[in-house]
């Protein structure tokens, strides 16, 4: 466990230091070994006398203060292969009336759609037929949302869902990218000015950007 800067005064003992410490993380000070490092990661004093003030041992902004725990019953959260682990045979787990194993068969009985069949693959086709009519260059707007722009890709995108997809230059910045898609650009644009969407959700005509269109307030 590593914690934020701690300021402490130098003028207090180390036995004084370990009471503190031991509120904040936990150790009991009696357990406590301390070490000093530098901002190096070098080790500059075994703080070991209990007597002795802080400013003894002369540390400096930054520097760490490591606590080794001594205690034999602390548990090493570092190597959980040592923490003991309650084990239970299948027999005996499907014997017990409190499990979510019969928790879930309960519901099932009860409910029978409740566990859905998982939903069947989109086809490499899929919305192919949305697709006539747009083309790069056209104005359209998404809906729903009225997002206005002009369509910059048409076809398939490889790095999302199969099936068919439209790239749009948006007018705004309400977008999502610039046109690039994990590695792969099909346009450029400015920074959330790129968006790709399903073809039935665009729609083609002479859409004036916002502020431009004089019929709309």
């Amino acid at each position: 466990m590593t914690a934020m800067e701690i300021r402490f005064d130098t003028s207090q003992t180390i036995a004084s230091l370990k009471n503190n410490l031991s509120v904040r993380f936990g150790t009991a000070a009696e357990y406590m070994m301390l070490k000093l490092f530098n901002e190096n990661g070098e080790v500059v004093a075994n703080m070991s006398d209990n007597d002795a003030q802080l400013g003894t041992y002369n540390p400096h902004d930054f520097y760490v203060i490591h606590i080794i725990d001594l205690d034999p019953s602390t548990v090493n959260i570092d190597n959980l292969e040592e923490v003991p682990k309650y084990q239970i045979s299948d027999e005996a787990y499907n014997q017990r009336d409190d499990t979510f194993r019969k928790f879930k068969e309960q519901q099932q009985k009860l409910h029978p759609d409740l566990v859905k069949p998982n939903k069947a693959p989109v086809d490499e086709e899929f919305q192919r037929e949305f697709i006539e009519g747009i083309q790069v260059g056209n104005r359209c707007k998404i809906n729903p949302g009225d997002k206005r722009g002009t369509v910059r890709y048409v076809g398939k995108i490889p790095e999302a869902q199969p099936g068919y997809w439209v790239g749009i230059e948006l007018d705004e910045p309400l977008g999502k990218n610039d046109g690039c898609v994990k590695e792969t650009r099909y346009f450029q644009t400015e920074k959330n000015h790129g968006i790709f969407v399903r073809p039935n959700s665009v729609e083609i005509g002479n859409f004036r950007p916002y502020g431009e269109d004089p019929d709309e307030l």
